[in-house]
């Protein structure tokens, strides 16, 4: 039997119709496939690195009590009238109380020390959590601990420094609520008047309590690590896993991820994306984000890797359904290029051409076009069909996109303010760095600290706190050019990026108008506050052939501002440079 021309046609139109929306759907797929997978990874090393922020920022803040417990004006006078036993005892107890205080107020301490210098390390003053509340140890309990090295190795740092030892399991006798808890120890010397360490504060840090605040906004199928530099962990979905080392057997994660052995042995990598086994069920694939997190402590290069885990079937699971709606849109498809192609053949063939050619554009990335879309048959239909596919894989495409554009902003963003942090800043630095050197042109940083910022926090609270520096940085803004750049590094510390100046005036006449600005209240919640600022004022190139020195540069002006007075503004100069000497 001979097959007609025409049926033989339609065959083969019928065959290439299937062929080509099978291979889009296929294509489709598999894009979007990917394209989850990848956009998992970037969210989930977002997520990990804002993890990693809130740790770092959790044990600065933990230093910040240190040092506000070293500079206690009870402290310094317990320290001058040491020798007097009655007017000890009065400082001892503000002492204990405000002791006591930072230690109701934190629930993530449970312990406050000070430890003499003399007597072999005795303690002074102690006070410890307990199950019902918060308790000044007496001092007939008391003890030596010249032999641990947060004492020991503490003494012999600067005033100022601090001392932050390795996270391990409390086994200290007599420690109460942290008796066998995870320990992160940090402390600091405290100097009396004629130079002399007179002993050092100690704030013990329950690790559990300090890490359920870090993780508060992670969802709960999301499974966290943290391991020491040896790859020991210490925070484990596997509860028996953590501090093996310090209960005799090691538990590493080197042996459940193969792959993070650079990561753990080498200086320049900080962070790694990859898919690998599930720690928790090593039989099912996870997306995974490490980074590593350094902290120095007593000039010791040490560091912890923080980690999310999330199952890949969860991340699959919008792929899986995008999957079904292809399949079901392919096999309607094919069932109506069928039906159609082998009784119009050739009235078909014009039509199918022109869709197969757009899909062919789609599937190479371009805009599916040209479809013949305002017919009122059955082609019709189907290229209807298929633009609206397009639309949504497109939509989807988009939605994508623009989560990732919010987790960037995200990232390069201080969540209060809405300026750039550090990173945008100094990228948006370096890039003014190599303008300025490929055109020869000048330019200004500007370091910008808040005076008296932390007695406004401290007497009012961090939420007025917070409105006062949202009002200082519109301030700030009011008197910047668009194109000058104002970030907020940390806490009260601002930097301004001044591009192409005309002038070396401009940036006084900018540090005057700040200033001048400032002393204007700042009215929040119908109170007036008062706060000034000082400003330190770096140019490149004759203050710094490099970044670095730029921003050191201006961070020394401004600490020689602060010194002259405060509320004001200074260049650096070589009067400068000999003043951070003397201070280094």
């Amino acid at each position: 039997m001979r097959l007609s021309v025409g049926f033989k046609i339609g065959f083969w139109l019928a065959l290439l119709g299937t062929f080509a929306t099978g291979l889009m759907g296929f294509y489709a797929y598999t894009q979007s496939r990917e394209m989850l997978i990848a956009s998992s990874q970037d969210k989930l090393l977002t997520a990990t690195r804002v993890l990693a922020l809130r740790f770092s920022h959790s044990v600065n803040a933990v230093a910040s009590d240190v040092r506000f417990l070293s500079s206690l004006s009870a402290l310094k006078q317990l320290t001058a009238n040491r020798s007097d036993p009655k007017l000890s005892a009065i400082y001892r107890k503000q002492l204990e109380d405000v002791m006591t205080s930072v230690l109701e107020a934190h629930p993530e301490y449970f312990q406050v020390r000070l430890i003499g210098a003399a007597d072999y390390g005795r303690e002074l003053v102690r006070v410890d959590k307990v199950e019902n509340g918060v308790i000044v140890v007496p001092e007939s309990d008391l003890q030596e601990k010249g032999h641990f090295p947060y004492f020991f190795k503490t003494i012999k740092l600067s005033p100022g420094e601090f001392y932050i030892s390795r996270i391990n399991l409390n086994k200290e006798q007599g420690s109460h609520a942290g008796q066998g808890q995870p320990t992160l120890r940090i402390a600091t010397p405290v100097q009396t008047a004629d130079g002399s360490i007179f002993g050092v504060v100690v704030v013990n840090v329950d690790l559990n309590s300090l890490f359920s605040f870090i993780r508060k906004d992670i969802p709960a199928d999301i499974n966290v690590v943290l391991t020491n530099q040896e790859g020991d962990y210490m925070v484990h979905p596997v509860a028996a896993k953590n501090f093996g080392f310090d209960k005799g057997v090691r538990y590493r994660i080197q042996e459940d991820i193969a792959e993070l052995s650079p990561m753990l042995e080498r200086d320049n990598q900080d962070s790694m994306v990859l898919n690998t086994a599930n720690v928790v069920s090593p039989a099912s694939a996870s997306v995974a984000a490490f980074v590593k997190v350094p902290f120095v402590s007593h000039a010791e290069h040490r560091f912890v890797v923080i980690g999310l885990l999330t199952p890949l079937q969860k991340v699959l699971e919008e792929s899986r359904a995008l999957g079904m709606n292809i399949i079901r849109i392919t096999l309607l498809f094919i069932l109506l290029a069928l039906g159609i192609s082998f009784v119009l053949a050739r009235y078909l063939s014009r039509p199918l051409n022109s869709m197969a050619k757009a899909v062919q554009r789609f599937a190479a990335g371009e805009p599916m076009t040209g479809l013949p879309v305002d017919r009122n048959d059955e082609i019709g239909y189907l290229a209807n069909s298929f633009e609206s596919m397009a639309s949504r894989l497109s939509a989807r495409v988009d939605e994508l996109k623009s989560k990732q554009q919010f987790l960037g902003n995200l990232a390069y963003h201080d969540h209060l303010t809405g300026l750039p942090n550090r990173l945008l800043f100094l990228d948006r630095l370096k890039q003014t760095f190599i303008k300025a050197q490929r055109n020869r042109t000048r330019f200004a940083v500007m370091f910008i600290d808040l005076d008296k910022f932390k007695e406004i926090n401290d007497t009012h609270g961090h939420a007025v706190g917070d409105e006062v520096l949202k009002i200082a940085a519109l301030r700030m803004q009011d008197c910047i050019r668009h194109a000058d750049t104002l970030a907020r590094l940390a806490g009260d510390e601002f930097t301004i990026l001044l591009e192409d100046l005309n002038s070396p005036s401009d940036p006084a006449r900018i540090a005057q108008k700040i200033i001048a600005y400032f002393e204007q209240p700042f009215v929040v919640e119908e109170r007036e506050l008062f706060m000034t600022c000082s400003i330190g004022i770096s140019i490149y190139p004759q203050d710094g052939k490099d970044v670095d020195t730029l921003l050191s540069s201006a961070d020394a002006a401004m600490y020689e501002a602060k010194e002259q007075g405060r509320n004001d503004f200074r260049f650096y100069s070589d009067n400068t440079a000999e003043s951070r000497q003397g201070r280094s």
